[in-house]
């Protein structure tokens, strides 16, 4: 309903521009009116274009040759103002231009400062650059007056570090296929830079989040890094290579170990071993034996006066490129004897 108001309205508009052209075409005397009024309004414009007038222009200021160790604060924005005369074409193509170039100043040639309240930085007295900053306005101006007197600069400490690439992703395969090994980062770690008081902060850059999910093959992607504000990063992306592939599932039984008991006493636990089950990638197959593994019992709570009746099964030793590893059985029952 809404649209058919808005058309109707469309029509109600265009038909009124339409009775106001065609009483234009009849009246040929309001034509020519209009035209010379359109051309005399034109030699005006351009004629007073031609006139010089003051003008007071606002010019952003470009920093230079800072020293290493120090930065501008993220909030800082160098302006001045000057008071300019020239002809009304000069000042319209300033005003009407968004691309005007910044007053440079350099760093190395101002003056050290450090305010009442501990601010650190440079200054320079505006009217002793006067020759300078008339260099660099626009062809056509003369430069009559500078505001403000004294320009004052802020310098921050810079801090800069090498700290790792964290990886955050949220990974799943299909059937049959799991990660095979460690996600690869390139480049593995990041310079960064900015205010020190933040910089000494920073452990690590972390990355977008990856979500691939149904992997059936090792995939390379390209991943942004999450860079906290006010510091800068030697790179914005780094390459993560997921490696997958297929995975078989192994058991192996493994002989448990015994501590925790006199020498005068011995043990005997049924059963004696445990079963491990565990997956592995196909690659990693055949290298992984009853060696890689450790199953312990802490035998002294025998020794208690209420012992208990089943001890439990601790795996000491695993490898840590498996995965779904499980054990069975948890607890065993067990048998002490007096050595003769």
């Amino acid at each position: 309903m809404g649209r058919d108001v808005i058309y109707k309205q469309y029509q109600k508009v265009q038909g009124i521009v339409r009775l106001w052209f065609d009483q234009l075409k009849q009246d040929k005397n309001l034509v020519v009116f209009l035209i010379f009024l359109v051309i005399s309004t034109g030699f005006w414009f351009l004629n007073a274009l031609r006139k010089e007038y003051t003008a007071t222009l606002s010019y952003p200021v470009k920093f230079v040759d800072l020293p290493e160790n120090k930065m501008l604060p993220e909030d800082f924005r160098g302006r001045i103002e000057v008071k300019v005369k020239a002809v009304g074409f000069v000042i319209l193509r300033y005003q009407l231009s968004n691309a005007f170039l910044p007053l440079t100043f350099s760093v190395s040639e101002m003056q050290s400062l450090k305010t009442a309240s501990g601010e650190e930085g440079v200054f320079t007295i505006t009217s002793t650059e006067k020759n300078k900053i008339a260099g660099q306005l626009s062809q056509g101006m003369e430069l009559i007056d500078i505001s403000p007197d004294t320009l004052f600069v802020p310098l921050a400490e810079k801090g800069n570090a090498r700290v790792p690439v964290k990886i955050l992703a949220d990974i799943g395969f299909q059937k049959q296929y799991l990660q095979a090994g460690e996600i690869m980062v390139q480049p593995d770690s990041v310079t960064i830079s900015g205010p020190k008081s933040i910089v000494d902060t920073i452990r690590f850059i972390q990355t977008r989040k990856i979500d691939l999910q149904g992997l059936s093959d090792t995939v390379t992607t390209n991943v942004p890094l999450v860079i906290p504000p006010r510091v800068k990063s030697s790179v914005k992306k780094v390459t993560a290579t997921i490696p997958v592939e297929p995975f078989t599932e192994i058991n192996l039984k493994i002989p448990l170990r015994i501590y925790g008991l006199p020498d005068s006493l011995r043990i005997k636990t049924f059963p004696s071993s445990i079963q491990v089950s565990f997956r592995v990638g196909i690659s990693k197959y055949g290298t992984i034996d009853e060696s890689h593994f450790s199953a312990v019992i802490d035998a002294s709570p025998v020794l208690r006066s209420d012992r208990p009746e089943r001890l439990k099964v601790r795996l000491d030793k695993a490898p840590i490129n498996i995965e779904s590893l499980s054990f069975s059985p948890i607890f065993v029952e067990y048998l002490l004897e007096k050595k003769n």
